[in-house]
């Protein structure tokens, strides 16, 4: 096997890299690359680029970018070629290449994985759990939460709402690694993405026009993590980011947007599914949507190494049990594009 380092791909590699991923993605019934990171290997910004080939083809890959504030990195190994030390080669390669602080996320919480990553001195950092409601009419209905008096919702006007919800986004998700810190740009980035749509992006208004809190859903028109059962071929639809101004906490605009944004993707949309992620530590949004009906379908965890988790814990938790109001998550689902 020749194991080749770089600091981007080229093109060529980006097309086997896509091709061994979506391999990866019907073994294993989740993407192994997430839509924020992935980027980076098409865009040529990673900062770390690795490929494992033999007899001419690509057998695995990983590579790192900055994801939010701090690096992280992602591992593919072929299906057809697992159990053969490549996935431990590249994972040793990797940490060499980056010394510092490094986030390795394994989509899915693969069993494989978790072992790799014992072998090579790394713990759990971080849990970002993926939960799933049926919508529509056969499934258990929606509650009555209304907005509070003098809210009216409303959706996204592009050109005009980019300020008011990159303030409010920003105060919300100040204690979250990707979320917060948005920019015109990136708010803008997503505007172009073909599936951006403003109907589907709610603003919650008070009487002055001044904006309280937001539910952004997205309709993907495939499952792209449907689990080891398979996909039933349908839309899903997604809480993308739900955000509340810190001013308007605890007033009930959490559940009343979750609420009206899945009446929107089950009424207007169409889906019957809908999945959102939120962070495994974040106890009062996992509850909220556990009132709601959300089930567990996946977790992703990330990974790094065990002197920076000692390090580190007691900043992150202090982080986590920040938010009083529910939080979506800033990456769109984990699929290559």
């Amino acid at each position: 096997m020749e194991l080749v380092r770089t600091g981007t791909f080229d093109a060529a590699a980006v097309d086997g890299l896509a091709a061994l991923a979506d391999r990866a993605r019907a073994a294993d019934g989740v993407a192994p690359f997430a839509d924020d990171l992935w980027p980076a290997v098409p865009g040529g910004t990673t900062t770390v680029a690795l490929t494992a080939s033999s007899g001419g083809s690509l057998v695995g890959a990983a590579y790192a970018a900055q994801q939010g504030d701090r690096l992280a990195a992602e591992l593919v190994v072929d299906p057809d070629r697992r159990g053969r030390g490549i996935g431990g080669r590249l994972l040793a390669e990797l940490l060499g290449a980056a010394p510092g602080e490094l986030w390795i996320w394994s989509h899915g919480d693969h069993p494989a994985a978790a072992a790799l990553a014992r072998r090579h001195g790394l713990e759990r950092a971080r849990e970002l759990l993926q939960l799933r409601r049926a919508v529509g009419p056969r499934a258990e209905p929606l509650p009555d939460r209304p907005l509070p008096d003098g809210v009216r919702l409303r959706p996204f006007v592009v050109g005009q709402d980019e300020a008011a919800w990159l303030a409010v986004n920003n105060a919300a998700f100040a204690w979250h690694p990707e979320q917060g810190g948005q920019t015109l740009d990136d708010i803008r980035a997503a505007e172009a993405e073909p599936g951006f749509d403003p109907a589907g992006f709610l603003m919650a208004v008070d009487d002055a026009g001044e904006l309280l809190g937001f539910h952004w859903t997205k309709v993907h028109e495939h499952d792209p993590n449907p689990g080891v059962h398979g996909s039933t071929g349908e839309p899903i639809g997604e809480v993308y980011v739900l955000g509340v101004a810190p001013a308007a906490h605890g007033r009930g605009f959490g559940t009343a947007l979750t609420v009206a944004g899945l009446r929107y993707l089950a009424d207007v949309a169409g889906v019957h599914t809908v999945t959102l992620y939120v962070e495994g530590d974040n106890t009062p949004a996992v509850g909220l949507y556990e009132r709601l009906g959300f089930h567990r379908h996946a977790v992703d965890v990330a990974y790094h190494r065990a002197e920076l988790t000692r390090v580190g814990r007691s900043r992150r938790r202090g982080a986590a049990s920040s938010p009083p109001a529910p939080a979506g998550r800033w990456p769109g689902t984990p699929a290559p594009r």
